[in-house]
């Protein structure tokens, strides 16, 4: 009787000595209430203990119950994340009320990754249940470690952030002094959400114009591109007059930036 599929551990037979079997190690490896033992001998009829319970033993690992789940960056797990402190044999140490911490595996995603929300939270009956958390840098196979003073940590199942809705254009990087008639250091932009993450599904084809134009120049090359990855590269683009203070306009849909300021310097002499 007890709980289903409990093992009775230790030293389950015995010889007698002047009459009384003495079993001093034996365990059992599930709580449950109303367990009882049967001694059986050969030539003996069975008998039957009075009834026991088995309670927790001392929490000694943690174990996530719900795992973090693929998500949209800056909104937050849903189911939120539980994890549970057990005892050594996987019963949930209901005495356990410390603080439970987690984080996000160092080395996995952009440097400046993190996790946002109630990182530590007290084990209430040997349940640590997270409120809102949520990860603010895209990237595949993002994993969460827990660890708690004393117990055991545990590393989550991996899980992918991925980028929110387009929210602004972004130079990355910015246009560079160049000389005149020379083609610019690639310039690139990209489609970033709320959160700086780039929007690879972005397809709306950037313009690019000048904005602010010192020096009565015309830009030249290949000024519309459709993205790859949420990212339009500007290979060709040259400026032909010289200045001090222009910046190039971006626009796609009805987004549009305007780049840092740039030179355009003389070229070479031809004359």
């Amino acid at each position: 009787t007890g709980t289903a599929g409990a093992a009775l551990l230790g030293t389950t037979t015995v010889a007698a000595s002047a009459g009384v079997a003495t079993f001093s190690s034996l365990a059992l490896d599930k709580v449950g209430t109303g367990y009882t033992l049967t001694a059986t001998a050969s030539g003996f009829g069975a008998t039957t203990s009075a009834t026991f319970d088995v309670t927790p033993g001392t929490a000694s690992q943690l174990l996530f119950t719900v795992q973090p789940s693929n998500i949209v960056a800056g909104e937050p797990f849903a189911p939120g994340i539980v994890v549970l402190a057990h005892d050594a044999y996987g019963n949930l140490a209901t005495d356990y009320a410390g603080n439970v911490t987690l984080e996000l595996t160092p080395g996995i995603g952009p440097a400046d990754a993190n996790i946002f929300g109630s990182r530590t939270v007290a084990a209430v009956g040997g349940v640590a249940t997270y409120g809102p958390l949520t990860v603010n840098r895209t990237g595949p196979g993002y994993t969460i470690a827990v660890h708690a003073s004393g117990l055991t940590g545990a590393l989550s199942t991996p899980f992918d952030v991925a980028a929110g809705a387009v929210s602004a254009l972004a130079f990355s990087p910015q246009p560079q002094t160049t000389p005149a008639g020379v083609i610019l250091p690639s310039v690139l932009v990209a489609a970033r959400d709320t959160l700086g993450n780039t929007v690879p599904s972005f397809t709306d084809a950037v313009t690019l114009t000048i904005g602010v134009n010192p020096g009565g120049g015309s830009l030249s090359g290949t000024t519309t591109v459709v993205p790859v990855a949420g990212v339009a590269t500007f290979p060709d683009l040259s400026i032909d007059k010289t200045g001090t203070g222009y910046r190039l306009n971006a626009t796609a849909a009805a987004l549009t930036r305007q780049s840092n300021a740039f030179s355009i310097t003389p070229g070479g002499p031809t004359r």
